[in-house]
C-alpha cells in the first residue's frame, strides 16, 4: 500500500477507477459508516426514501457514474426479491400490509447502505481504504488479511476461470450424475491444495522480506475544507431525518 498522490494515480489506473477531484479516505470512510448505521436506525419509510434518493444523488456528485451505480445495486436485487416475497407472502393471499410495510423497509435501508457503501469504495483503490482504516487505528492484523484476501481472492478467481476452460476444451458435460459429481470433487480438492501451496510459498517469501504482520503505509494525507464541506453533509442530512423520525413522525 502507498502513500503518495502518485502511486494513488498509478492504482487508479490499475484498477480502471475515474480521475475525479480527490477525496481523502479517512473522512470519506467515516461519512460512510456514519450514514449507514444512520439509515439502519429509521423506522418511517418516507424518510428512508430521503435517505435513498440523498445516498445516489450523493454518490452521482462524488463521481460514481449512473453506470456503475445501477449495475451494482441489480446485483443485490434478485436478493431482496428473494428474501421479501416470502416475508409479504408467508400470511397469506392478499399480503398483510404490515408485511408489505416490513419487507420494502428492509428492501430501502439495503439498497440505501449499498448505495453509500459504493460510493466509499468505487472512486477509490482498496488500498488507499485499508490505509485510511489503519490511520483511523483499526487493527494492522484485520487490514493485513483483508488486503492480502482481496489481493489473492482475484488469482482464486483466475484458477476457477482456467479450470472451467479446461473441462470446456474436453467437451464435459455438466450433470448432476456421480461421474461429474466426482470429477467436481477432485477440482475441488486440487484447488484448496492449490490455495494451501501458494499460500505457503506467498508466506515464505514475505518472511524471507522481513514481514512483520504490517503491511507499509505512508503518511496520512491532508484533510482539506473541501473534505469537511463534503465529510459534513451526510452525517448533517442523515441526523436531521433521524430527529423527524424520533420527535415528528
Amino acid at each position: 500500500m502507498g502513500g503518495t498522490d502518485h502511486e494513488a494515480h498509478n492504482l487508479k489506473e490499475q484498477h480502471n477507477i475515474p480521475d475525479v477531484t480527490p477525496w481523502e479516505p479517512r473522512t470519506k470512510l467515516a461519512v460512510g459508516l456514519i450514514y449507514v448505521f444512520g439509515v439502519i436506525s429509521l423506522s418511517d419509510l418516507r424518510l428512508l426514501g430521503a435517505a435513498f434518493g440523498f445516498a445516489v444523488l450523493f454518490a452521482l456528485w462524488t463521481g460514481l457514474t449512473l453506470g456503475q451505480l445501477l449495475k451494482k445495486l441489480s446485483i443485490l436485487i434478485p436478493f431482496l426479491a428473494l428474501m421479501s416475497l416470502p416475508l409479504i407472502f408467508s400470511g397469506g393471499i392478499p399480503p398483510a400490509p404490515d408485511r408489505v410495510e416490513l419487507a420494502a423497509l428492509i428492501i430501502l435501508k439495503a439498497l440505501t447502505a449499498m448505495t453509500f457503501t459504493l460510493f466509499v469504495f468505487t472512486n477509490q483503490p482498496v488500498e488507499e481504504m485499508l490505509e485510511a482504516m489503519e490511520h483511523l487505528k483499526m487493527p494492522a492484523a484485520i487490514t493485513t488479511t483483508i488486503y492480502l484476501a482481496y489481493r489473492y481472492g482475484f488469482l482464486f478467481i483466475q484458477d476457477m476461470q482456467t479450470t472451467v476452460r479446461a473441462l470446456k476444451a474436453r467437451l464435459f458435460n455438466a450433470q448432476l450424475s456421480r461421474y461429474s459429481l466426482g470429477i467436481y470433487g477432485e477440482l475441488s480438492g486440487g484447488l484448496f491444495i492449490k490455495s494451501i501451496n501458494r499460500s505457503e510459498t506467498v508466506y515464505r517469501a514475505m518472511a524471507a522480506r522481513s514481514f512483520a504482520g504490517k503491511m507499509p503505509i505512508g503518511a496520512p494525507r491532508a484533510i482539506t475544507g473541501a473534505d469537511w464541506f463534503r465529510a459534513a453533509m451526510p452525517p448533517v442530512f442523515i441526523t436531521a431525518l433521524i430527529i423527524l423520525d424520533l420527535v415528528v413522525l
